[in-house]
């Protein structure tokens, strides 16, 4: 199941060095892509002369550059737009552009994409809630779904769905055992440990050699064999992925799909944020002779903070 991602960039100074109007947006494309590129002007001769994509699959790691020379159409001049629609699927997506020799001006670009980037529930869900078979409140759904994605991560500690690519953290654990924020733990590509900080010149130790994934990674804990973790801060050293499925995605390798339950207190909690949108913070509604009392729209719903207590990264 996909969703539809917009991303625009802010007005950047374009001259005759390429420049980065949008830099590896993470889309995860499952059908193509469109660009946007606008000419705000701002210079003399502004003509936008080049528009370069690059894709990735890493985020920028590796690289194909300018994948459609001429696409969008060039030169654009100032005040117009041109857009470029591709069909290839990518997973990272980076826009730049120039002009010629000794010109400048200001320019913009939007990327949409039919994108399976991270939700914890999707549009879809939330609409079959909701009732909903138009497309009239699509936008306000998804800034919801988007936005309580934020809040349940704040309210478990630690990012609910899998990162695309690897992350680089550093840790200061007690005794044998760390906790690591994204779990469960989905691959590992190395763990070190620096008490100079130096984790370049460092070994990496080896799984079920130096460490242990406990219950194989699901609850983020990382065991220390034969002796204690380094207890300096910062000097351990973790670069993996973790983390759950999105909602609607089938698991890939060594990956784990979203619970039913976590999902289903996405779902409740869009929903009702969605219907108490316009009275965001009503406590109660006063009548004659008494009052009905309402959950504040911005605060979590009981079902929905008793669900997430499951979720909460632990403490050692």
């Amino acid at each position: 199941m996909s969703e539809l991602l917009a991303k625009t960039s802010a007005a950047v100074a374009v001259d005759e060095s390429l420049t980065v109007l949008l830099d590896w947006v993470d889309i995860e494309a499952v059908s193509g892509f469109t660009i946007v590129v606008a000419n705000a002007g701002g210079g003399s001769a502004d003509d936008v002369t080049d528009v370069q994509i690059d894709t990735s699959d890493d985020g920028g790691v590796t690289a194909s550059t300018d994948r459609h020379a001429g696409v969008p159409a060039v030169p654009v001049a100032s005040g117009k737009a041109s857009q470029g629609a591709f069909t290839e699927t990518a997973n990272f997506v980076r826009v730049r552009a120039l002009c010629a020799a000794g010109e400048d001006t200001t320019a913009t670009a939007v990327l949409l994409a039919d994108t399976a980037a991270a939700r914890i529930c999707t549009l879809a869900d939330v609409k079959d809630r909701l009732g909903f078979s138009d497309t009239d409140h699509d936008i306000t759904i998804n800034r919801i779904i988007f936005g309580l994605e934020s809040i349940f991560n704040t309210f478990c500690k630690r990012p609910l769905i899998v990162n695309s690519i690897d992350v680089t953290e550093y840790y200061t654990a007690c005794g044998n055992r760390l906790v690591v924020n994204r779990y469960p733990i989905v691959s590992v590509t190395s763990i070190k440990q620096a008490l100079d900080y130096d984790f370049a010149s460092a070994d990496a130790l080896t799984a079920d050699e130096g460490y242990r994934l406990v219950n194989a990674g699901r609850n983020g804990v990382v065991y220390r064999m034969f002796m204690n973790w380094f207890d300096t801060p910062d000097s351990i050293q973790v670069i993996y992925r973790g983390g759950y499925c999105s909602a609607g995605q089938a698991p890939g390798s060594g990956e784990y799909a979203l619970p039913a339950d976590l999902r289903e207190a996405a779902i409740e909690q869009a929903s009702f944020v969605f219907k108490r949108k316009d009275d965001l913070g009503l406590q109660s509604v006063g009548f004659e002779g008494g009052s009905i009392k309402k959950y504040a729209p911005a605060d979590l719903l009981p079902m929905v903070k008793k669900i997430l207590d499951n979720y909460k990264k632990p403490g050692l």
